[in-house]
């Protein structure tokens, strides 16, 4: 199978809990991400795109698209959220599935106490969860892989700034609470990197795991000054935090290199966290480009 090169909405400035930005109804964003060369895209929240698996493949098969995954968050350790998670999950993975794609990528919901922390390694471990959450958590997350099972759907689980899995550490924690077997890691070099992470690191110590990538750029120079200054995660996207692939810090030839030597075959999704109004969100196109083109120059 080898590997294949996806994008996802997000470079557009779709994300969960945020208002879509009126120029950028999924028609277009599907129309650029084809446009831009790439073969397969996420689905972004769910209700952005058709949520009719015939409706939704009739909008993927013109632009030679194929759905490779879904990405879903809910607040994994608060008992009182189960429920609409699970309905959530499954509403995802009943779409996902029909279209083919083999994999959802779950994560915690992002929260506002971490959100302001995020990316300040030793405050944000400050903030991880009690020995109570992490049971209430790996109780839901078991929960989520036995609900995707009868879509023919494995979990890959999505560490994310501004959430509770976010550090070095909290990944560690959570990949020593699950069976390889049961949880694969979506690795995202730019918010491992954001976390206070090497990717390159990671992919050594815990590659045998990675089952998702998502191939993310950040500034350092941003970096650093979102670290001195304080600021909190959504602000930080704004001023441009991830940049456009290859111009920030992510060691991506030697990331690829250790996927190639893992033998890693499946998708890797490109992508550039932006916000309506913040830094890049003006160009999404060329950043899509950009990246592709980058990608290719490294063999993919």
């Amino acid at each position: 199978m080898g590997i294949s090169v996806a994008s996802a909405p997000v470079s557009w400035g779709i994300m969960e809990s945020i208002p879509f930005p009126s120029e950028y109804p999924y028609t277009r964003v599907l129309d650029e991400i084809a446009e831009a060369g790439y073969a397969g895209t996420e689905l972004g929240p769910y209700g952005f795109m058709p949520t009719d698996p015939a409706a939704l493949q009739r909008e993927l098969e013109p632009r030679h698209l194929v759905l490779c995954s879904a990405f879903v968050a809910f607040p994994l350790a608060q008992a009182a959220a189960l429920e609409a998670g699970l309905a959530h999950v499954e509403r995802s993975a009943r779409l996902i599935g029909a279209l083919g794609a083999q994999w959802l990528i779950l994560s915690d919901e992002i929260a506002p106490e971490r959100a302001t922390v995020a990316g300040r390694r030793s405050e944000a471990n400050r903030l991880s969860w009690s020995d109570a959450e992490w049971r209430t958590a790996e109780e839901a997350i078991h929960q989520v892989v036995t609900r995707v099972a009868p879509y023919g759907l494995k979990v890959a689980f999505h560490h994310h700034a501004a959430t509770h899995i976010e550090t070095p550490e909290e990944v560690a924690n959570l990949l020593d609470r699950f069976a390889p077997r049961d949880l694969g890691l979506c690795l995202d070099t730019g918010h491992y990197a954001y976390g206070g992470g090497d990717p390159v690191a990671l992919l050594r110590r815990h590659g045998s795991r990675v089952r998702w990538v998502h191939l993310k750029d950040v500034d350092p120079v941003r970096l650093e000054e979102v670290r001195r200054r304080g600021l909190d995660f959504f602000t930080a996207v704004r001023q441009g935090v991830f940049a456009r692939l290859g111009e920030g810090s992510v060691d991506f030839p030697g990331v690829l290199a250790l996927l190639r030597e893992l033998q890693y075959e499946g998708w890797v999704v490109a992508e550039q966290d932006v916000l309506a109004g913040g830094a890049g969100a003006s160009s999404p196109l060329a950043n899509a480009r950009a990246a592709r083109e980058f990608l290719h120059n490294l063999g993919l």
